[in-house]
């Protein structure tokens, strides 16, 4: 009898200590930090889409706020508080606004969380620094979409590239990489380069100031520059909207792709479509060309086939799960980066990023797609 109760015993700890572990092993979450759907509408959808994926249990969410540039403390505050809880075991930022890297070293220094893995999605620090702090950096390759606009401005004979930033943004090194191929690919095409400063939307007069202020510019550029063709490109994601609608009105205004391209970035609400953000991307890329088509204008904008900010969330969030599972082994892992990109999206042009100076920055991916003409979209 009393051998029989310790076997009872026995296979009763048994028991629970499997529970136990199964319990913790399934006790995991993955936090994500956007932006509002005011700064980047696609990247607060794709965390809804990633809690809608794996359940609030695993995937828990928050927003950075509008006026980021004057409230990084806060930033820094919401990604402290993602990691001060254990069973946090990834954080996938995007946009990876400032403050990202003074977050993340406090994460692995105050809090002691090596253990935690840290995803940058659209830096707005400068790669060697960001770099430093995060595991995986994903960006679209800014750089060269100095050659990709480029290249659609001359099929499409433009005379005059406006090119809508501020200082904040040009101080930033791919930023400023673009710009500067930008108009060395003008000058060769004999396209006339205008750099035209706006507000910032972080600034004084926020982001219904900047909006107003590209749908005033927009035709004074026009009237400006009148019987040639002009191609506007704004750096800024709040104001892709008042930029598309503006351009749509003028006859000889061309729009080469938003700052992050995507047949979501703008498209729906410029356009008054009721397309679902993140949903089938050919079936919206069809509903855009179609309302383009309305004011003949198919052939004066472009964007990229799939939206390269959600798709970095959905390759953050995937690539986290498969280190929390075991699957991924090491923080960095190039070939699982290219394998989910492609999964995404097909034909891809994934690679690390190299500097200025000439150095590669193993961990700072960069992706490209082909740009996308709207007449291919209509029946």
């Amino acid at each position: 009898m009393k051998k029989l109760s310790c076997l009872l015993l026995a296979l009763i700890m048994c028991l629970a200590l499997g529970t136990a572990a199964f319990a913790e092993e399934d006790n995991w979450k993955i936090a994500i930090l956007t932006g509002t759907t005011s700064q980047g509408e696609e990247e607060f959808r794709a965390a809804e889409r990633a809690v809608a994926t794996y359940g609030e249990d695993h995937i828990i969410t928050d927003t950075y706020p509008d006026n980021f540039m004057d409230e990084t403390e806060t930033t820094i505050s919401k990604l402290i508080s993602f990691a001060s809880d254990p069973d946090v075991k990834a954080i996938v930022m995007c946009q990876a606004v400032p403050g990202a890297k003074a977050a993340f070293d406090r994460i692995k220094g105050e809090l002691g969380r090596d253990d935690i893995l840290l995803i940058a999605g659209v830096p707005q620090e400068d790669p060697d620094v960001i770099s430093e702090s995060a595991d995986i950096v994903l960006y679209t390759n800014e750089a060269k979409q100095g050659d990709t606009i480029m290249e659609t401005c001359a099929d499409w004979g433009i005379d005059v590239f406006v090119h809508y930033s501020f200082p904040r943004h040009l101080a930033m090194e791919t930023i400023a990489a673009r710009k500067a191929l930008l108009e060395e690919n003008c000058a060769a095409l004999g396209i006339e380069y205008v750099e035209a400063t706006a507000p910032d939307p972080t600034g004084d007069s926020g982001v219904s100031g900047a909006q107003q202020f590209i749908l005033e510019d927009v035709p004074a550029k026009m009237e400006e520059y009148a019987g040639k063709k002009v191609a506007f490109f704004s750096t800024n994601c709040s104001m892709q909207e008042p930029l598309q609608a503006a351009v749509l009105e003028q006859e000889n205004a061309y729009y080469p792709q938003p700052c992050c391209p995507s047949p979501y970035h703008g498209f729906p609400a410029s356009l008054g479509l009721e397309i679902s953000v993140g949903g089938d991307d050919t079936v919206a890329l069809q509903a855009i060309a179609e309302k383009l088509a309305e004011s003949d204008a198919a052939g004066r904008f472009s964007t990229w086939p799939s939206p390269v900010n959600m798709t970095i969330i959905d390759v953050g969030v995937e690539y986290a799960k498969g280190y929390i599972d075991g699957e991924v082994t090491d923080k960095n892992d190039a070939d699982k980066i290219n394998e989910l990109f492609q999964a995404k999206c097909p034909g891809a042009t994934v690679e690390t990023y190299t500097n200025a100076d000439g150095t590669t920055i193993d961990n700072y991916y960069t992706v490209l797609l082909t740009p996308v003409d709207f007449n291919d979209y209509l029946s």
